[in-house]
């Protein structure tokens, strides 16, 4: 058997990606659909290739491969479905569409739970004035995680960008129109990814990536496109657990008045107290409407 990582999945078939760097058309084991192991965008299997195939250029009368074994993953996304990615980048564009810093938190929020690496990548630099950038800046700051500014039409931050994804798996994630599939063909030309505009109507960006697809960088590491969206449940996630995935708090653990605080309306609550210094004032309004989202549904169960 051969090791490979699936880099594309569509119609219960996937293409593995060798070391060697051949690329094979496989099919999955039914044993692993029995056992419910559902396969993924980066995950790491064994497989038994095609009798006579070598890589991609296989010939279409020639049997598919067969996945027989899933390796161990490392990590597990749900939305977007991938396996085994060290790090998060999440992708606003400043302006068509325009950024939505809830949704960014939400996907850092993710990134914590499953204990990954996560930065802030604002592209479309090119269309913001310098004051109004300075603005934007103003209002993340302070912010817990690497902003990188970007953009994809004129070059603009892209070698810092590298720089962040160099050696390791990295998503990328964000809303439709932000300009993911635009920065990596600036990032590896050659690429030639589909892009989209931004509907005039809904000021909306229009999907162009149909499902994940994993995609070697030469300068290092790989990067996994993946489709836009506008929301994402926090699921599986409790309450008094929020808190411990907004690493801003740390330094405040254990500090306030009352061991149980929800950093809400308790007096003398640490996390309040340094509201606008040390703790950005909308990355907590975020941490309050998601408590009051998951105090909602576990009121519901």
């Amino acid at each position: 058997m051969i090791q490979g990582t699936i880099i594309r999945a569509a119609g219960g078939f996937f293409s593995v990606l060798t070391e060697a760097r051949e690329i094979y058309q496989c099919r999955a084991r039914g044993n692993l659909k029995r056992d419910n192991q559902s396969l993924m965008v980066g995950d790491r299997v064994l497989f038994v290739p095609p009798l006579g195939s070598a890589g991609p250029t296989a010939e279409k009368d020639i049997d598919d491969g067969i996945i027989e074994e899933l390796i161990p993953r490392n990590s597990c996304l749900n939305r977007p479905n991938v396996a085994n990615v060290d790090q998060l980048a999440v992708i606003m564009s400043l302006k068509q569409p325009s950024y939505d810093w809830q949704l960014a938190s939400r996907l850092m929020v993710m990134a914590e739970k499953e204990g990954l690496e996560a930065l802030l990548c604002l592209n479309k630099a090119d269309l913001v004035e310098d004051d109004e950038l300075n603005e934007i800046e103003s209002q993340l700051n302070p912010f817990p995680y690497r902003i990188i500014i970007c953009s994809a039409l004129c070059g603009r931050g892209l070698d810092s960008l590298a720089k962040g994804l160099t050696g390791k798996c990295t998503v990328f994630a964000g809303p439709s129109g932000a300009g993911k599939s635009s920065l990596l063909n600036a990032l590896q030309p050659g690429l030639t990814l589909k892009t989209g505009t931004v509907s005039d109507k809904i000021k909306r960006g229009r999907h162009t990536t149909r499902q994940a697809e994993l995609l070697p960088l030469d300068f290092g590491g790989s990067v996994v496109d993946t489709p836009g969206f506008t929301r994402l449940e926090l699921a599986d996630l409790k309450p008094e657990d929020l808190a411990t995935l907004f690493p801003e708090f740390e330094a405040y653990s254990g500090v306030c008045a009352y061991r149980d605080c929800r950093h809400l309306t308790e007096p003398r609550c640490a996390i309040r107290q340094h509201l606008g210094n040390q703790i950005n004032q909308l990355r907590y309004e975020h941490y309050s409407y998601f408590m009051d989202e998951l105090s909602k549904r576990q009121e519901v169960y």
